[in-house]
């Protein structure tokens, strides 16, 4: 026991996060435990997002749609790659990139988050 672990614990405290948080990019860092969650929760998480895109050890997350095709790239070159997270509103330009990674599942973020979380007054 004094030597530790192999394993670590991590501690999660769920929030609602207004739609408007969402919409506007500032909840990240809030939704980014599901979201490596969701991916396997293996590996190094990703908790912020400073060059429009980011790939780790099981996802990748992209908001710069510009960047798709660097994105892309890291993508096709890492090994373990589950899920691929793209961040847009827009329908055609989700498809457009999804389109070109076969074989890993793809996520349309935060238009999916914000339905999903959606309070429709039904208790």
């Amino acid at each position: 026991m004094s030597d530790g672990f192999e394993e670590n614990a991590a501690f999660f405290t769920l929030t609602y996060e207004s739609p408007w948080r969402v919409s506007t990019d500032r909840a990240f860092a809030a939704i980014a435990p599901m979201l490596w969650l969701r991916a396997g929760a293996v590996g190094r998480r990703i908790d912020a997002i400073s060059n429009g895109w980011e790939v780790a050890d099981s996802y990748g997350i992209i908001n710069d749609l510009d960047q798709s095709s660097d994105f892309i790239a890291a993508l096709q070159a890492a090994e373990n790659i589950r899920i691929a997270y793209i961040v847009t509103d827009d329908e055609g330009r989700y498809q457009q990139i999804a389109n070109e990674i076969p074989g890993i599942e793809m996520v349309r973020l935060y238009e999916d988050y914000l339905r999903n979380c959606e309070m429709t007054g039904d208790f």
